[in-house]
C-alpha cells in the first residue's frame, strides 16, 4: 500500500517530524501570527504544508531548513500507525521510500475558515544534521523539549509552562512567557496518541 492509496490527491496535505534529541522530542511553539487568545499557545512538531508537485519527504526536509535553520535526515519506520479522524488507529505495512511513522486526520476545528475539513499529516521520524539555527519569531516563538511521557499526558490538555518545565520538558531555544498555557496540535497530538494506545497494548514505540 502507498501514501496515494490513502489520501485523496486533492486534499488539504502536510508534512511533520518528530526529532529526538537525548531525551526529548523537538516541538515548535506558534509564533505572534498565530492569533491565539488568553495567554494560550499551541506546539506541534516541525512542519508544515505540502506546496504543489512536491512529495511528503522534499515538504519535510524543507520546512525544518525553514523553521529550525538545519538539515536532517529521515528515518524509516517499521511501522506506521494511521489515526483517522473518527478516533480509531490502524497499523499499516507501507511501502515507500522512506516509510513514515503516522498519518494523521486532523480535523480543522470549529471557528475558522476550514471548519470540519480534514488535513492529512505524514509524520517522519527524523535525525538534526547539524546545529539548530535562529527562528523566526514570526513563525516559531520557541522550540520545546518534551519527554516521551509528558506529550502522552498532555494529549486531551492545556497546561502550563511552569508545569511542563516542573516535568522535565526543557526550552531549547526562544522564550515562552511565563503562565503560558500550552496545548498539542498536529504532530505533538497523534504522537501522543500512538503513544497511549501502543501502552494500551503493553508495547513501546
Amino acid at each position: 500500500m502507498k501514501l496515494d492509496d490513502l489520501i485523496p490527491y486533492d486534499s488539504e496535505k502536510g508534512a511533520g517530524l518528530l526529532i529526538k534529541v537525548g531525551p526529548h522530542y523537538i516541538f515548535q511553539v506558534s509564533g505572534e501570527k498565530h492569533n491565539i487568545l488568553n495567554g494560550e499557545r499551541f506546539f506541534s512538531g516541525i512542519g508544515g504544508h505540502v506546496e504543489a508537485s512536491e512529495s511528503f519527504v522534499e515538504a519535510a526536509v524543507r520546512e525544518a531548513i525553514e523553521e529550525i535553520g538545519t538539515e536532517v535526515e529521515l528515518l524509516n519506520s517499521e511501522k506506521t500507525y494511521y489515526l483517522k479522524h473518527t478516533g480509531q488507529i490502524i497499523e499499516l505495512s507501507l511501502y515507500e521510500e522512506i516509510t513514515p511513522l503516522m498519518i494523521y486526520e486532523m480535523v480543522h476545528p470549529g471557528g475558522t475558515p476550514k471548519a470540519g475539513k480534514l488535513y492529512y499529516i505524514v509524520i517522519f521520524i527524523a535525525e538534526l544534521k547539524g546545529d539548530i539555527g535562529e527562528l523566526n519569531y514570526w513563525e516559531v516563538s520557541a522550540l520545546l523539549g518534551l519527554k516521551k511521557e509528558q506529550i502522552a499526558e498532555y494529549v486531551d490538555k492545556k497546561v502550563s509552562i511552569e508545569k511542563i518545565l516542573e516535568q522535565g520538558g526543557v526550552v531549547l531555544r526562544g522564550k515562552i512567557s511565563a503562565g503560558t498555557k500550552l496545548f498539542p496540535l498536529g504532530t505533538a497530538a497523534a504522537f501522543g496518541k500512538v503513544i497511549r494506545f501502543l501502552s494500551r497494548r503493553g508495547e513501546k514505540i
